[in-house]
């Protein structure tokens, strides 16, 4: 199956299917609803209910026809089937398994393998052409488990309440931002989040996650709480001359630089992104005789997948070969 690179995103021509593309098309799949994925002016969108909802709710001015497909479920396009397989980045994120002329062919968007806070388990699906997001396809990152992660966030809310002081926890708007707020209120601790992670809060407990006592963000009354808010919103707080204290959740906490860069005490490397053993897991057990490597440090995971034996090229490589699989030898 031919797949198409460019600075447009990544295209399906023999279906006219664009996945999480930068331009406006007639067709687009959306693997998750983060604004660097499901984003553009389409005549239509596919994507998993929780994904297209989201979408609807940040881009209310967008006329697309939503075409859902639950996780698991498979509909037809162009004399293709496709899929949504489940992938534990964000709420409502699927891969896309898609089967044409023989051929089956993943698309896995943001994926991860550990089991998420809050979301659906990864699932593995052979496939012949795995094309994969490799956000941290370095082997730096090596990034915490679940329950490790939330022992972590619970310790530093506690221990900072526990001095007097408020603990916050910056986390991006959708995802991460909810994850710890779920993880503080299932412990008991009285937590205020940020409007634009707030908003977001409902999808959530419609997916049966629980938020018992969360408050919506007021300066006046953080004393005896712990606050969630987006990283941009850190100045703010620390300009108020409180005594805040800061905990950085991320996989990018992994990096030395880390607390220099995010002036965060506490560094918790917990991420919606696979670290670099479960990358290399998941190429493996896709069982793919051919790798496109996209995002993040993909010309080096690429390398390091040939090393490996793996037949896997970089989308700046892939672009200048534009090949179909059946070609390659």
């Amino acid at each position: 199956m031919e797949v198409r690179y460019g600075e447009d995103g990544i295209h399906l021509p023999a279906i006219d299917l664009w996945l999480d593309p930068d331009r406006d098309c007639d067709t687009a799949w959306f693997s998750h609803a983060h604004a660097d994925h499901a984003r553009g002016s389409h005549r239509q969108v596919l994507g998993t209910p929780e994904t297209l909802a989201i979408h609807r709710l940040r881009h209310p001015e967008e006329r697309c026809a939503r075409r859902e497909v639950p996780h698991g479920a498979t509909v037809e396009h162009r004399g293709a089937r496709l899929t949504a397989v489940p992938a534990s980045h964000i709420l409502g994120a699927a891969q896309l398994l898609v089967e044409h002329g023989g051929e089956r062919l993943i698309y896995t968007g943001d994926i991860k393998l550990r089991p998420p806070l809050c979301g659906t388990e990864t699932e593995i699906v052979p496939c012949d052409r795995l094309i994969v997001e490799s956000t941290f396809g370095l082997p730096i990152f090596h990034l915490l488990g679940r329950d490790e992660a939330r022992r972590r966030i619970v310790a530093f809310a506690r221990g900072c309440l526990d001095e007097g002081e408020i603990p916050v926890f910056l986390g991006y708007a959708l995802g991460r931002g909810q994850e710890i707020a779920h993880v503080l209120c299932a412990a008991g601790i009285p937590t205020m989040v940020h409007g634009s992670i707030g908003r977001l809060v409902p999808f959530y407990e419609a997916a049966g996650y629980a938020f018992p006592g969360l408050e919506p963000w007021d300066r006046e009354r953080t004393a005896g709480r712990a606050l969630v808010v987006v990283p941009g919103f850190r100045n703010v707080l620390a300009a108020s001359g409180k005594g805040y204290r800061f905990a950085y959740v991320s996989g990018w906490a992994a990096l030395a630089n880390a607390r220099a860069r995010t002036g965060a005490e506490e560094l918790i490397p917990w991420s919606d992104h696979a670290d670099f053993d479960e990358l290399v897991e998941i190429v493996e057990r896709s069982g793919a005789a051919h790798v496109d490597v996209v995002h993040g440090y993909a010309e080096a995971f690429a390398r390091i997948l040939r090393q490996r034996g793996h037949d896997a090229f970089a989308p700046r490589e892939a672009a200048a070969r534009t090949v179909e699989t059946e070609e390659l030898p």
